[in-house]
């Protein structure tokens, strides 16, 4: 039996001054994967804005995927929203584990991949870092699976003590898609 030979993905984008490596391992290649990488920008809004005391605030985030590379070449791009309402959000609020069953990204090819996200969030040197992986569960990559790693600068607190509060957040992208 040949040996298999195990393929590992990497990528790192930068925030600010800052450089966060995220590796992604494959499983042995036996024959030809699907796969598609992606650099993005992300926005999150909330209405109204996040303070130091807890209250309900509707959160809203519009991710674009761009400069993707794929074995299907038609997939260049793509773009994700979702939003709800949180009961109890604040500037204060730690970081947590959650799930979604359908983080859609919608390609700029007419197709589409649904995947069951898990996620995990960490602060790492000033930086957000929030990770979802999972399985592809439709669409474009069904099979596969999924990483998806969105950096955001800490929240400034100053900001969330504006009579407004703290409204909206930028960061930056990355995401794998690899079905074997």
């Amino acid at each position: 039996m040949r040996n298999m030979i195990r393929r590992v993905s990497r990528w790192s984008i930068a925030l600010v001054t800052m450089a966060v490596t995220v590796t992604i391992g494959g499983a042995p290649a036996a024959h030809a994967a699907a796969t598609a990488t992606c650099a993005g920008t992300s926005t999150i809004s909330y209405q109204p804005g996040l303070t130091l005391t807890p209250r309900a605030v509707h959160y809203a985030e519009t991710d674009t995927f761009s400069g993707c590379v794929s074995t299907d070449a038609t997939l260049t791009s793509g773009t994700s929203s979702s939003s709800v309402d949180l009961p109890a959000a604040s500037c204060l609020a730690l970081p947590s584990v959650v799930n979604d069953p359908a983080f859609t990204i919608y390609w700029n090819n007419g197709q589409q991949t649904v995947v069951d996200l898990t996620f995990t969030d960490v602060i790492i040197g000033g930086t957000e870092q929030i990770t979802g992986t999972g399985p592809v569960v439709a669409g474009e990559f069904l099979g596969g699976n999924a990483t998806v790693v969105w950096l955001y600068p800490v929240v400034n607190l100053l900001d969330c003590l504006s009579s407004q509060g703290l409204t909206s957040q930028n960061g930056i992208l990355a995401a794998q898609i690899t079905m074997l």
